[in-house]
């Protein structure tokens, strides 16, 4: 079981992850234009990120997101919850971490365009 102090932590975790993702869905948006297979990629929900121009709000809200969905997984990591809701939240939530990572990794090295 989680004490109160570990649920109050889980609720902000998770509350720093789903609200930014639920408003305007950032990671959501990446990972649909990466999966699209043409040169023209339609954006799935349409909003002020989407403008090159608001790059570093962009990062400083993925950023936020990662930190979010890290403490969840630490939290959820070290909870002592039943065997098989652990086994199955855990790797959800570390895939979940490295997508929102290497997201964050990408959009912050492209923030000033691709050039060489």
């Amino acid at each position: 079981m989680l004490s109160k102090m570990q649920k109050v932590w889980l609720w902000i975790f998770g509350g720093m992850f789903l609200v930014p993702e639920i408003l305007w869905s950032p990671i959501f948006n990446i990972i649909d234009s990466f999966l699209q297979n043409s040169n023209n990629v339609k954006v799935f929900r349409s909003n002020f990120f989407t403008n090159p121009d608001n790059i570093y709000p962009l990062i400083y809200i993925i950023l936020l997101q990662f930190v979010g969905i890290l403490g969840v997984s630490i939290i959820l990591f070290k909870a002592k919850v039943n065997s098989r809701l652990k086994i199955l939240l855990v790797p959800i939530m570390i895939i979940l971490t490295l997508f929102t990572g290497l997201i964050l990794y990408i959009v912050y090295s492209f923030r000033h365009g691709i050039s060489f």
